[in-house]
Order: structure tokens, then C-alpha cells, then sequence
């Protein structure tokens, strides 16, 4: 039986992967997973926020919290 992971889903509400690419459900502008900077949506794009958002590293957390919780 799987176990659903909500912080994990509700990531995937936003993001998709795509290979090595993380892509933006709404404009489906990509960027690479090991990118640095922070995401770079489509000009009105509707997921854009004023804070800078960094999917990469938010899927990476989310994992390691999930390893730690023994989910996995």
C-alpha cells in the first residue's frame, strides 16, 4: 500500500519533472534541475510570485524529509 506524501503532492501541483528539467505546470517554461538561480517564468505567467522561487531546491528538501521520516 502506497502512502500518500502531501507536501510532495501538492509540489507536483506546480512542478513537473521533465528528464533533468523541472518545468512550471502553468507556462511550462523549464529550467535545469542543478541550476542555481532562481525559476524564470513566462512573462504573465499566473504561478509567477514576487518572491523568488527555487523548485529544485524544494523538491530536494522534500525528499530528504521524506527519507528521514522513513517514507521512503
Amino acid at each position: 500500500m502506497s502512502v500518500t506524501y502531501l507536501p510532495l503532492q501538492a509540489w507536483n501541483k506546480h512542478w513537473t519533472l521533465d528528464g533533468s528539467r523541472v518545468r512550471c505546470r502553468i507556462c511550462g517554461v523549464s529550467q535545469d534541475l542543478t541550476a542555481a538561480g532562481a525559476f524564470q517564468h513566462a512573462l504573465g505567467c499566473k504561478a509567477r510570485t514576487p518572491q523568488a522561487q527555487y523548485p529544485s531546491r524544494e523538491l530536494a528538501a522534500l525528499l530528504q524529509q521524506k527519507i528521514h521520516a522513513g517514507l521512503f
